[in-house]
């Protein structure tokens, strides 16, 4: 059975007291905190719905949603895997893409898990990794390179 909102709110609450819970509506919630893995300051946003016992969904339909917010990722098309590394294109809003944290093939995070205990260091992990590679220009985070899309970005659906 997966973690009800109030759970992954409490431990988001216990673990993270930085991160304020900006909205919770019906089974998912949207929290905002900054997050500071090598002294620069990111406001992170992080988007979580628990799906439905009856809802048909997969790893990827149901993924916490990770967007920095401020300062926004800058694009680097001549990086090695730019134009920005390890993200999912917003249809949203292209400027503030979503971060690609784990591989859900792998099964690496699923709905029993905690976001307090999961995606929050998984989001700082790819922040230090992130401005490293704006540094050297290469991407030291590892992770898999799913197929992309026409225009060259991989794609998840918002929720």
């Amino acid at each position: 059975m997966s973690k009800s909102i109030e759970q992954q709110i409490g431990a988001m609450a216990f673990q993270w007291p930085h991160f304020k819970l900006m909205e919770k509506i019906d089974q998912s919630a949207t929290w905002e905190g900054v997050l500071a893995p090598d002294k620069r300051e990111h406001l992170v946003r992080v988007h979580y719905r628990v799906p439905m016992v009856l809802e048909n969904f997969t790893v990827l339909d149901m993924q916490p949603r990770v967007q920095v917010i401020r300062p926004k990722l800058e694009p680097h098309a001549e990086y090695e895997q730019g134009p920005i590394p390890h993200v999912y294109k917003s249809k949203l809003d292209p400027s503030l893409p979503y971060l690609c944290l784990f591989s859900p093939s792998l099964g690496e995070w699923d709905v029993n898990d905690l976001l307090a205990e999961t995606t929050i260091f998984w989001a700082n992990e790819w922040l230090y990794f992130y401005e490293g590679w704006l540094i050297t220009k290469k991407w030291r985070g590892g992770g898999r390179h799913p197929s992309l899309t026409t225009d060259g970005a991989k794609q998840l659906e918002t929720v």
